[in-house]
């Protein structure tokens, strides 16, 4: 893939503009003018509707002649379904993992969690980074698994996911080591056939999210 500074303008600030929405950077409510917006990222107008346009189409953002560009917040109900959604998914995954990995599949998780490990032992750990590494750990078990529909489907809730990631971290640091502990922990039963705890622990996993937003 072409580094994004080689991309077309409209895909730079495509790209530019989602990932200030996704780390909130640009807040859920935010007014936007694509004036400012052109002036913040360095470039024309133009490049800067035409992001704005896909943006809109994605559920991004909101424009309309009356009230302007608005970053558009996620509902309390998208959550849940969000959750509900990926734990059926993914329960399923660890479902079947548990004690058909081999050795060399153990060890590409365990190599996530060392990933995982190295961002959050630095002086300041990068959240967007952090975040990265903790879809790219629940990717690889669906890869694993070779279900191209549940990687797909997955694959299509990567933004949702990171949105609602980057809630949790910003609202409660400290999840990230819980986190990265319950993934360590998930390969453990998975390694060795546990399948019940495997499965129940990928539940309390994916529940968390939902009683650390309400908090």
């Amino acid at each position: 893939m072409p580094a994004l500074r080689d991309a077309p303008l409209r895909e730079q600030a495509y790209q530019r503009l989602k990932q200030l929405i996704l780390d909130e950077a640009l807040p859920p409510n935010t007014f936007l003018s694509e004036r400012g917006l052109a002036e913040e990222l360095g470039m024309s107008k133009t490049p800067i509707r035409l992001a704005l346009a896909r943006l809109e189409s994605e559920g991004f953002v909101r424009v309309s002649p009356q009230q302007g560009i608005v970053v558009l917040a996620l509902s309390f109900e998208e959550v849940l379904e969000h959750i509900d959604y990926r734990l059926a998914l993914e329960r399923f995954v660890v479902g079947q993992l548990a004690g058909r990995l081999s050795p060399a599949q153990v060890q590409a998780l365990e190599a996530e969690l060392v990933q995982q490990q190295q961002i959050l032992e630095r002086e300041k750990p990068s959240q967007p980074e952090f975040i990265q590494a903790d879809m790219a750990f629940h990717r690889r078990l669906a890869e694993l698994l070779g279900n191209r529909q549940i990687l797909q489907a997955l694959e299509r809730q990567q933004d949702m996911l990171y949105r609602i990631a980057s809630r949790v971290y910003h609202k409660h640091p400290q999840r990230r080591a819980g986190s990265l502990a319950e993934h360590r922990q998930l390969v453990a039963y998975l390694a060795a056939g546990q399948q019940a705890e495997a499965s129940a622990l990928i539940e309390r996993h994916i529940r968390q999210i939902k009683h650390l937003l309400v908090d």
